[in-house]
């Protein structure tokens, strides 16, 4: 259940399409009952790879965890336990409850594709795709070179290298070899889900 959820999660960020520039940050990783409450907005069940916006608030109950990665800065936030968040423009605060975040610097360059990602968009149908022009051909290599550094230095666990491999994929349109890795990390799924948190 957990890898068809993960992976259907995964297709359906980046077959949408893009929201308003005025994202922040990208929600990486959900645990437990957290919820999404959008300006003028229903409180809403809150997924992974989903983009917020500054003023959004994240209510987190008692066994919750939550990663957000905030594109200007690269401040990757790790929340855990009960209660809520605001979303600000670099990072969050806690508006009820004591937690405090576990907090870690990521590469820009991770954060700059992660940035690019498409986000969901309940106002557009799923499967539409934005467009871009193509970069050289040679980024290709430069990417896996760089997803291969980055795979060294995380941690187990961590799927940021591969976020930042899945936005690269999509980004050169290199939609093979985006399904390979798709299927490759639907089978480990089950094992991240089971490591975070632990």
């Amino acid at each position: 259940m957990h890898k068809a959820y993960w992976l259907g999660s995964v297709l359906l960020v980046l077959l949408s399409m893009g929201a308003s520039a005025t994202e922040v940050g990208l929600v990486t990783a959900v645990a437990g009952n957290v919820k999404l409450q959008e300006e003028k907005s229903v409180a809403s069940e809150l997924k992974p790879f989903v983009k917020v916006r500054e003023g959004d608030r994240l209510m987190m109950e008692s066994n919750a965890r939550l990663q957000v990665v905030y594109f200007e800065g690269g401040r990757q936030e790790t929340w855990s336990g009960r209660g809520a968040l605001e979303v600000g423009s670099v990072s969050s605060k806690a508006i009820k409850g004591t937690m405090q975040p576990e907090i870690k610097t990521l590469p820009a360059i991770l954060v700059k594709q992660l940035a690019k990602t498409p986000a969901q968009d309940d106002h557009v149908k799923t499967g539409m795709i934005r467009m871009r022009s193509m970069p050289p051909y040679d980024k290709l290599e430069t990417v896996e070179k760089n997803y291969d550094e980055m795979r060294k230095q995380a941690v187990a666990g961590d799927l940021n290298p591969e976020l930042y491999l899945l936005a690269s994929y999509f980004e050169l349109r290199e939609f093979d070899k985006l399904e390979a890795l798709l299927r490759q990390l639907n089978e480990k799924a089950s094992e991240a889900h089971r490591s975070w948190p632990p």
